[in-house]
């Protein structure tokens, strides 16, 4: 029978520390060939845009799918997220789990394990742009993977936002959390530099890069947003992506940069590619490196599985009638 796990059972369940460990299996098992992922596909009528990912991967014997709808009203609502997970083997389902907090944890630990192989290992500074629900992910994974980091700028439109999330994340993370109210200065300092924000526009000026800087643009996922400028994707030395077929419909950082003439395809690097070996990391503490972000269902696929056979072992969740 198929296991229902609510919002609060994962939460409960799926730790960073589970997610990045399955996260990072995932693009291993995908450069291998045992897993793919699938692009999203956007579906939008009368007001709303069904979103649908996908993935499956053989080395867990499981395949998925995860729904969410867009409602445009006076802002954008995502109502629902759900996953369904399949068992390959025999084609039954073997979950439904609700997944609000599942994807932000997942968007967090992708920006985690590429900054695991593309970041400076002694890095000690990271700017955060944005201080909303998916920035808290993106610093806890990002904290877990840079042992020495001491000290995170973060950088929002609201300063007293940025001061409560400063707040909040001390609470949780053992990291000195300043609220900065200078982006030039706080990018300038930074060893790693994250962007999760809803900015339709470059959020700092890529002349404002220091050399051997790592970049997690985790925030612009359709065509039509950028977050960081053509200049910072000129400069990155190296720039990887979670999926080049994604990201060549939907990053709009790399696609605004390709159409000023600054960006060649054939440089883009996939991150399994990296993860498992078959292109090379970081090659010099002064090589300016680049994640794009776009969140993948094979990340869905991974973490989905993962907090079933949590569950399980612990006894959590609703059995379903559903075989």
């Amino acid at each position: 029978m198929a296991l229902f796990l609510r919002e609060e059972d994962v939460r409960r369940l799926l730790s960073m520390e589970h997610a990045l460990a399955a996260v990072e299996n995932a693009f291993v098992e995908q450069a291998r060939g045992n897993a793919a992922n699938f692009p999203r596909q956007r579906s939008a009528s009368h007001g709303v845009s069904i979103n649908i990912l996908c993935a499956t991967s053989a080395a867990l014997d499981a395949a998925a799918i995860k729904c969410y709808p867009i409602v445009r009203n006076d802002i954008s609502v995502g109502s629902s997220f759900t996953v369904l997970v399949y068992r390959i083997s025999t084609g039954a389902m073997i979950g439904v789990l609700e997944a609000n907090a599942l994807g932000q944890i997942r968007t967090g630990a992708a920006s985690g394990i590429a900054t695991k192989y593309l970041a400076r290992a002694e890095s000690r500074v990271m700017t955060l742009f944005g201080c909303g629900w998916q920035a808290e992910s993106q610093l806890e994974a990002i904290s877990a993977v840079l042992p020495k980091l001491e000290r995170v700028n973060v950088v929002g439109r609201s300063a007293e936002r940025a001061q409560r999330f400063c707040r909040v994340m001390a609470e949780r993370l053992d990291v000195e959390l300043v609220a900065s109210g200078d982006p030039e200065r706080a990018v300038g300092e930074a060893d790693v530099i994250t962007t999760i924000t809803g900015s339709r526009e470059p959020v700092f000026d890529g002349r404002w890069l220091r050399p051997g800087v790592h970049i997690n643009a985790a925030g612009s996922n359709f065509a039509e947003k950028c977050e960081i400028d053509s200049i910072a994707v000129r400069r990155a030395d190296l720039i990887v992506v979670d999926d080049v077929t994604v990201a060549r419909s939907e990053s709009g950082d790399l696609l605004a940069a390709e159409e000023a003439g600054g960006l060649d395809w054939g440089n883009v690097k996939a991150l399994c590619q990296v993860v498992s070996g078959a292109e090379q990391k970081r090659m010099s503490p002064t090589q300016i490196t680049l994640f794009e972000s776009h969140g993948l269902g094979l990340e869905d696929l991974a973490v989905a599985v993962r907090t079933l056979e949590l569950a399980r072992s612990q006894g959590v969740g609703t059995e379903l009638p559903i075989r």
